[in-house]
């Protein structure tokens, strides 16, 4: 085992609990959520005689659904993944709600979309290089910036709660402990793979596992909340040698990005381990999912492979495994957003949820429900222009249709675009204007139009209406 410290800022003072409360409960409503919802969620107790699990939460960034061997008829190896997807519950069409990192981490956390906690672009603590997709100015302290809704968020109600809790490795909410975790050894972005010389120093990680499990080892006779937020498969593609053995008689382009997550899988590995030695693994709740995937090819608005709504990048991995409560085995088909973690977690954890844009997957999953009740939204910035002209986005998906509609700086601009994912899960042929397509994208605005009034989002319902106008 590696035994080297994970360099991350750890911060060394922590926010008291009692101000950090005083200021979440002194906050105003999560934007969009209305007040049936806000009661319901107020009035929601914990359910009698519920055993509260621990809880470990994998995230990696840029994960493709085709990176995970569950996923992908096994052509990737990741045997530990696959194991936690046959034993728990894998999601098919699960979608980021933006796909882009700092706002997918918010929306993880809060249970709001990207304009509900005003995380919308990229946030840095220095002033950041020209992009479309980031903040420009210095932002250090994203959860006391005024401007942002952060301060209602489910790792500090576990912490309130009386979890011990941890974050390990990328954050991308700010290089500091929010206050929050009991321990916080993570960075905002851009550390590198290595935390030395590449293929001559420890692999960061596998060195933040190494702090995971010394976590576990801590706190194994209480209740825990461990993220464990890996930077890869995010480029640079530069795993340990040995798991490019796998890839020697390969033809695969994208064997680095394969044998990153060979490795992530191990790291996996080692953690249920851990879990299974100290007898906790089935009364830990694991969720392992990614912010967004990534476009090998080109794709319109894309500056590095993701800020779209197009399947590559806005349709991901989710795997839950809890068998105190979920179904093993199963696969869920009908559409989720990861703004239903939050209130998912919480009801697990018997822990009193806050308002969110998203709703607990509990009852459904335990009935089997698996009906698609409702269209998955998609939010986007641009990476870079379209036809000379930036724009801001909203997509719509149902279990057959996705519709995506575009606001460009240029207003002569009309680029809409409408796919049968049954059909064309690979969005090849825009039917948007085809046809009898009219009916369908009537529909798919008025649901648009309903989800931005129920949601506060101002964006979906000019869009919406726009559609409906013709």
């Amino acid at each position: 085992m590696i035994l080297a410290t994970f360099l991350g800022e750890e911060e060394t003072t922590r926010m008291n609990r009692r101000a950090f409360l005083a200021s979440a409960n002194a906050a105003m409503p999560a934007a969009g959520v209305g007040a049936a919802e806000a009661s319901a969620a107020a009035q929601a107790g914990p359910s009698a005689g519920q055993r509260s699990p621990n809880i470990v939460f994998f995230l990696f960034d840029m994960c493709r659904r085709d990176a995970i061997g569950a996923y992908d008829l096994h052509r990737v190896h990741t045997p530990n993944i696959d194991r936690l997807a046959a034993s728990g519950v894998r999601f098919n069409n699960c979608y980021t709600p933006q796909a882009l990192c700092g706002p997918a981490r918010a929306s993880i956390i809060t249970g709001l979309y990207p304009h509900g906690h005003g995380v919308d672009k990229n946030v840095y603590p220095t002033k950041g290089f020209f992009a479309y997709d980031l903040f420009h100015e210095p932002i250090p302290h994203p959860f006391g910036d005024a401007r942002f809704n952060l301060s209602n968020n489910f790792p500090f109600l576990l912490s309130n709660a009386g979890y011990r809790t941890a974050q390990f490795g990328k954050w991308h909410l700010g290089p500091n402990n929010p206050g929050f975790f009991d321990t916080f050894k993570g960075f905002n972005s851009g550390l590198p793979h290595w935390v030395g010389k590449p293929h001559e120093s420890d692999y960061r990680p596998d060195v933040q596992t190494d702090e995971g499990l010394a976590f576990i080892e801590e706190n194994a006779k209480r209740r825990f909340f461990l993220y464990l937020s890996y930077y890869p498969p995010h480029a640079p593609f530069d795993p340990p040698k040995q798991y490019l053995e796998f890839f020697k008689d390969s033809n695969d382009p994208n064997a680095a990005y394969h044998a990153s997550m060979i490795n992530l899988d191990w790291n996996v590995g080692r953690v249920v381990a851990a879990l299974e030695k100290h007898n906790l693994l089935d009364n830990t709740l694991i969720v392992l999912t990614t912010e967004h995937g990534r476009v090998w090819g080109t794709r319109p608005g894309s500056r590095n492979g993701h800020n779209i709504a197009y399947e590559e990048a806005a349709r991901i991995p989710l795997i839950l495994r809890y068998p105190t409560l979920l179904p093993a085995g199963k696969v869920w088909n009908s559409g989720v957003s990861t703004v239903d973690l939050a209130p998912t977690l919480l009801e697990a954890a018997n822990v009193r949820a806050m308002p969110t844009h998203g709703r607990s997957l509990l009852a459904d999953l335990r009935s089997g429900n698996d009906r698609w009740q409702r269209p998955i939204v998609i939010e986007n910035v641009p990476g870079k222009p379209i036809n000379g002209s930036l724009f801001l986005e909203r997509a719509i998906r149902t279990e057959k249709w996705k519709m995506i509609l575009r606001r460009f700086d240029l207003p002569e601009i009309r680029a809409d675009e409408l796919y049968d994912i049954e059909k064309d899960s690979e969005e090849t042929r825009n039917l948007f204007g085809q046809g009898n397509s009219k009916a369908v994208v009537q529909e798919l605005c008025r649901s648009l139009v309903q989800w931005g009034e129920e949601t506060s989002d101002g964006l979906a319902v000019e869009l919406g209406r726009r559609g409906l106008r013709g």
